[in-house]
């Protein structure tokens, strides 16, 4: 997810998750993640706690880039 900076104000990104959560709960998922190198707070913010590696889908686990040293969050829906 990312929102232009242009529009970072007008809280688009705040529509943007709230429709991927709406989304989400719609198929039946129970938790939402994020991989994040810049916007660790502003989804602290929104429910989202810190987490390891492990909790990832096996599939993302395996693309895992650990150089990039993204943060992992994880919401409950």
């Amino acid at each position: 997810m990312a929102v232009h900076p242009d529009y970072r104000s007008s809280s688009r990104g705040e529509m943007l998750l709230q429709r991927v959560e709406s989304q989400a709960r719609q198929m039946g998922l129970q938790k939402l993640f994020v991989l994040t190198t810049r916007s660790i707070h502003w989804f602290q913010e929104r429910g989202f706690t810190p987490a390891e590696v492990d909790v990832l889908p096996m599939q993302k686990q395996a693309l895992y880039n650990y150089q990039r040293r993204s943060k992992i969050l994880l919401a409950d829906l």
